[in-house]
């Protein structure tokens, strides 16, 4: 028999098996897109379905439309039988929101005054008091906390400003003594009032004082800002702090030689010069990180190296930092805090 004889013969007996195949189970046979040409004519038929899809394909058909043409048409792109799956989201964590520094202020609604002396303690819950003196004589103020007889001394210029000193101690009775000088060491009470207050949260560790003293404008809560801008956790903050502090600030081995009693650190000169001692870099540390809303402490006391100051960094607890040392590299194997500030 010639091949133009068989080919019409071969396509009449496959087309009478196509409608057995929408009725029971049919042979599977291996899917091969076909041209668009030969698919368009119903000459070509593409079964690459699992066993088990079948009942549910013929039950989803419409009348009058075989298995044969549903998989034709699904071959062609006509139909999707699947259900498109939602694209990946996952994203970084967002940047926290700025922070403005916050500020002692003399509010004036609780206020002792006596002798050119001044204590207003209207924000005493916020873990500070502000203190000033007009005045020629040289004055200490003495911080007793619950009737003990040690207290943090502070000198106090008299030239009326006010000036923050911290209640460290937090929630208790304080006494709050000015002294003046009358010889040498020698200095004898000017007036002194007692004040007790609940204090608050992380009190003094969240503002600036005389030993850690800035304001909104200095160039330290600047860079701090400018710093953290895109960090998503505090942790994150305090991480770029102490990475900027120990490349940017060297130890001034010169100022150590000469420095005086009664020094205070100037956290933007610090900053401008590059250079200071432990007690310079502490003070810059907690500067930047409480204008940035990070509770830190500023610490004085012994280590193995000696004299020092190094700072506490509030992150689901007290951590600390030294970024005099780390800025050179090397370690310290003890430190025995005695005063916070």
């Amino acid at each position: 028999m010639s091949r133009k004889k068989i080919m019409p013969a071969l396509l009449i007996a496959l087309l009478l098996l196509l409608p057995a195949c929408a009725t029971a189970e049919c042979p599977t046979f291996t899917s091969v897109p076909p041209p668009a040409s030969r698919a368009e004519s119903g000459k070509t038929v593409s079964s690459g379905l699992p066993e088990k899809a079948r009942p549910a394909l013929r039950k989803s058909l419409p009348p009058g439309q075989s298995a044969a043409s549903r998989i034709l048409t699904s071959s062609s792109g006509a139909v999707s039988i699947l259900r498109p799956s939602q694209p990946p989201t996952a994203a970084p964590a967002k940047p926290m929101p700025p922070v403005t520094a916050k500020m002692p202020a003399a509010s004036g609604t609780k206020v002792f005054s006596r002798q050119n002396a001044a204590v207003d303690y209207s924000n005493a819950s916020q873990g500070y008091v502000m203190v000033r003196y007009s005045g020629t004589a040289k004055i200490k103020v003495l911080i007793y906390f619950n009737g003990s007889s040690s207290f943090y001394p502070y000198d106090l210029a008299g030239n009326g400003a006010y000036v923050a000193l911290p209640l460290q101690s937090g929630s208790g009775s304080y006494r709050i003594r000015f002294m003046k000088n009358v010889s040498g060491n020698s200095y004898a009470e000017l007036c002194s009032t007692a004040i007790t207050t609940a204090v608050s949260g992380f009190g003094c560790y969240l503002y600036p004082n005389q030993y850690v003293n800035y304001s909104r404008s200095s160039a330290a809560v600047t860079k701090a800002k400018s710093l953290c801008a895109k960090c998503s956790s505090n942790a994150e903050k305090v991480a770029a702090i102490n990475r900027f502090i120990t490349t940017a600030v060297k130890y001034d081995y010169g100022k150590a030689k000469s420095v005086q009693a009664g020094y205070l650190p100037n956290v933007d000169s610090t900053l401008a010069s590059g250079r200071g001692i432990c007690f310079d870099y502490s003070a810059l540390m907690a500067a930047m990180c409480r204008s940035q809303g990070i509770p830190t402490r500023l610490v004085v006391g012994n280590a193995s190296v000696g004299y020092h100051a190094w700072n506490e960094v509030y992150l689901g607890g007290w951590k600390r930092y030294d970024t005099t040392f780390a800025a050179a590299r090397q370690s310290v194997k003890s430190y025995t805090a005695e005063k916070y500030y």
